[in-house]
C-alpha cells in the first residue's frame, strides 16, 4: 500500500516534470526514486507519466493517481490536526498562503490580536503569486490562503473583505479639483478623462493588471504613456511624480493614509472596482480552533 513518503515523491515529480530534479529536490538518488515509480506503475497495471525527454506529464491515469494522492494527505493532515487539537488547541502552526501584496496590508492589522489570543501557534507564511495559491492549498502546502477567486469545487471560500478599487490623481489632474481633499471621498470622475492620460499600470498577470485592462477596454479607451512596474509603492510614488494615474487597492490605501495626507483616490463613474478577498481551504477539511478565530477576527478587525 503506498505511504505518505511515496506520495510526497510523487508529488514532487508531477511538480518538477522530471524524475532527475525531483530527485535532486528530495535529496534521494534518481535511479531509487525512479525504481519506485516503476514499481508501483507495475503494481497498479498502468503507466502514471507520459516519458517525454526533459519533460514527464501525467497520463490519465496518473491525473487521477495523483488526485488521490492529494486526497489522502488531506484527510491524514485533517485528522491529525483534528486528534492534535482535543489536547492542545492553544499551540501549533498554521501556513498562510498569501501575496506579498495582500500579506504587507492586512498582517501588520491582524498579528498583534491573534498571538494574543494563541500565543503559542506559529503563524508561518508562503507568499507566492495568486495564480498559485488555490493549489497549494489543494496540494497541502498550505493550511490556508487568502484569494479573490472562487472557483475550485475542492476548496471552502469565507468572505473576508470587500476591497474596492481607486484611482490615484496625479498633481496635474488637481489643478481643476479645487473641492477635493486628500483620501478616497472624492467624487467619481468619467472614464473618458483616463483617454490619452498617463497611466502607471502593474505588469500583466497581476490581478489588478486584468482589471485595470477590462476598464481600458470596455470603454475603449487608449490611455497616452504606459510604465509598468510590479511594486504598487513605486506606482504610487510615480503618480506623485506627476508621471500618470494608477489603481490602488482600498487595503493598501488604508494602510497608507497613517503617513500620507497628500494622495487623492476616486472611482470611475458608474465602473465600480472592487476584489473580494475570501479565505480558502479544503473542503470538509478540518480547521483548528486557532484556524477558526483567526477567519472569524479579520472581518471584525478590518471593518
Amino acid at each position: 500500500m503506498i505511504n505518505e513518503k511515496q506520495i510526497y515523491y510523487l508529488l514532487a515529480v508531477a511538480e518538477e516534470h522530471s524524475i532527475t530534479a525531483a530527485a535532486q529536490k528530495l535529496y534521494i538518488s534518481q535511479p531509487a526514486l525512479s525504481r519506485m515509480i516503476l514499481d508501483l506503475e507495475r503494481s497498479l497495471g498502468t503507466s502514471l507519466f507520459i516519458r517525454n525527454r526533459g519533460n514527464l506529464q501525467p497520463t490519465q491515469a496518473g491525473e487521477v493517481y495523483l488526485r488521490g494522492c492529494k486526497d489522502v494527505l488531506a484527510i491524514s493532515k485533517s485528522v491529525s490536526k483534528e486528534i492534535f487539537d482535543l489536547s492542545d488547541s492553544r499551540s501549533g502552526r498554521i501556513t498562510l498562503g498569501l501575496t506579498s501584496l495582500t500579506g504587507e496590508f492586512l498582517l501588520p492589522a491582524i498579528l498583534d490580536t491573534f498571538e494574543q489570543k494563541f500565543p503559542h501557534v506559529e503563524l508561518a507564511l508562503i507568499e507566492e503569486r495568486m495564480s498559485a495559491l488555490q493549489e497549494m492549498v489543494k496540494s497541502g502546502k498550505v493550511d490556508m490562503a487568502f484569494v479573490y477567486q472562487t472557483d475550485d469545487p475542492e476548496l471552502e471560500y469565507r468572505p473576508i473583505l470587500e476591497n474596492p478599487i481607486y484611482l490615484q490623481v496625479p498633481p496635474f489632474f488637481m489643478k481643476e479639483k479645487s473641492t477635493w481633499r486628500p483620501g478616497s471621498q472624492n467624487p467619481p470622475i468619467l472614464p473618458e478623462s483616463l483617454s490619452g492620460q498617463p497611466m502607471i499600470l502593474l505588469k500583466k498577470g497581476r490581478s489588478m493588471r486584468e482589471m485595470a485592462d477590462r476598464l481600458l477596454m470596455q470603454f475603449q479607451i487608449t490611455p497616452g504613456k504606459v510604465i509598468e512596474t510590479e511594486n504598487i509603492h513605486l506606482a504610487r510614488s510615480l503618480v506623485s511624480l506627476n508621471k500618470g494615474f494608477t489603481f490602488v487597492p482600498s487595503i493598501a490605501i488604508h494602510h497608507f493614509t497613517g503617513s500620507d495626507n497628500t494622495s487623492f483616490y476616486c472611482q470611475v463613474k458608474d465602473y465600480p472596482m472592487k476584489r473580494s478577498l475570501y479565505c480558502c481551504y479544503r473542503k470538509h477539511g478540518y480547521l483548528t480552533v486557532g484556524e477558526r478565530f483567526l477567519i472569524n477576527m479579520i472581518p471584525e478587525i478590518l471593518e
